[in-house]
């Protein structure tokens, strides 16, 4: 097994334990490994990331804090099914809250049930115990019930992005960063640095970090998770797509090369390059961090979706706005300008094998022109008053304020073939008898006349 630091439970625990703590310190300590080695598939031997690991743990932990305060069990050194069956109910029922007294969120329940059984597969993996599965299945709630964004507010939510500063202040940087920050400054604004100014630091108080993170999850719908745990390695400009590991992905998705389009592709490079100017990213690979120089939680990114759309004047007030609803966004545009099967793909779904089977897996190229083709009905929603992104192309208005009438044909160009000889102009007097036309057309049909 891989070496890593012991996993250490709280005080809270190691106090309502006793003279049990070290045995379950060993215990927990050790499913915790077994996670980061093969926890994820057992049998195969593939492991869980840590992030997710410690968010195991670490509620696991808690399990045994409600499990003692409830229950005072004669054995406090492991959980029964029957224990891990009560506490999903009172999680169900709202008996267990929050330090606050709220509610656990619905995403949160799930977590505590997917931990309770990961903690049981590694008794029955290690141990010979019975597996367990809670009786009660929890929904990611933000997932479930974030509200869409439509065609112009997709565009509306990029371009506010793309005007949103996110420079440090002035006078809260080192005289290091400063240094470097005068340098993109010049860059900017096309001025040498020596002249570079703190006004300057307003006027260029544009940074391209907002803009390539929602136009990354306008095209890839990436979930919270995948945000925080974004590297810049994630991203290869050659190809101009964003590879993401399954170790990585926030769920075991199937696909791991997403394509961007050209202009996301030219935010994701600025972006690249603005970057290595700030303290923050010293040492570090992610590819994206808040003002505190942390990675980004669901809680930050649906706070600055808002805040976009605020900027967008996007009324949110009666919606539920949230991060997820960039990924509904995607998903419901790919599905109306292409169809199901590219929405799978770009999403990275694991379960339409009947539309799989029915349209076959679509190309990153194909997937990619698709995404032009969302953009641009963004942009077209906002700027042409009388475009419907619902219609099709064949019913939209031209650009044209009126349409110019064909011009009226003659009799002759009406009826001349378009092939290159000319016309041929006969003057002739037929009696009009059945047996004169019939004899008419025949010399007609065999070129006699």
């Amino acid at each position: 097994m891989p070496d890593h630091q012991p996993k250490s439970i709280t005080d809270a625990l190691a106090e309502s334990l006793g003279d049990d703590a070290s045995r379950v310190q060993s215990d927990l300590d050790e499913f915790y490994n077994w996670m980061l080695t093969k926890g994820k598939n057992p049998n195969r031997r593939q492991p869980l990331s840590s992030s997710l690991s410690e968010n195991y743990h670490a509620r696991v932990d808690q399990v045994f804090r409600f499990v003692i305060d409830r229950f005072d069990p004669s054995d406090k050194t492991e959980l029964t099914h029957d224990q891990a069956d009560l506490i999903v109910k009172w999680l169900d029922r709202d008996e267990i809250r929050t330090q606050s007294g709220d509610p656990y969120s619905e995403t949160s329940k799930r977590k505590f049930a997917d931990a309770l059984q990961k903690y049981f597969a590694w008794k029955h993996d290690q141990y010979g115990a019975e597996k367990w599965r809670p009786r009660i299945n929890f929904t990611d709630g933000e997932h479930e019930h974030a509200d869409k964004l439509n065609f112009e507010e997709r565009w509306q939510v990029l371009q506010a992005a793309k005007e949103y500063g996110s420079l440090p202040s002035y006078y809260e940087t080192s005289e290091e960063e400063r240094d470097k920050i005068d340098s993109l400054v010049a860059q900017r604004l096309g001025k040498p640095k020596a002249e570079v100014t703190r006004k300057d630091w307003e006027r260029a108080d544009t940074s391209n970090k907002v803009a390539s993170l929602i136009a990354v999850a306008l095209e890839t719908g990436i979930i919270p998770v995948e945000v925080e745990r974004a590297r810049t390695d994630w991203y290869d400009a050659k190809r101009n797509i964003l590879k993401i590991t399954k170790e990585d992905a926030g769920k075991d998705r199937p696909t791991t090369e997403l394509p961007l389009t050209d202009e996301t592709g030219e935010l994701m490079g600025k972006w690249l390059q603005e970057r290595r100017h700030y303290e923050k990213y010293d040492g570090t690979n992610r590819l994206w961090l808040n003002r505190d120089g942390n990675p980004y939680s669901s809680k930050n990114l649906c706070y600055l979706l808002r805040r976009l759309c605020d900027e967008a004047g996007i009324d949110h007030e009666h919606r539920n706005i949230v991060w997820y609803s960039l990924r509904h966004n995607l998903g419901q545009s790919i599905e109306e300008t292409e169809g199901v099967s590219q929405a799978r793909d770009q999403l990275r779904h694991e379960h339409i094998e009947t539309t799989k089977k029915t349209y076959g897996e679509s190309t990153i190229e194909s997937r990619r022109h698709t995404l032009e083709k969302v953009n641009e009905t963004a942009r077209r929603a906002v700027e042409d008053p009388e475009f419907n992104p619902y219609a099709d192309e064949t019913q939209q208005p031209t650009r044209e304020d009126t349409p110019q009438e064909p011009a009226r044909k003659t009799q002759n160009e009406t009826s001349a073939p378009a092939a290159e000889t000319p016309p041929t102009h006969i003057d002739a007097v037929i009696d009009d008898t059945q047996e004169d036309r019939a004899d008419l057309a025949q010399k007609i049909l065999s070129e006699e006349i």
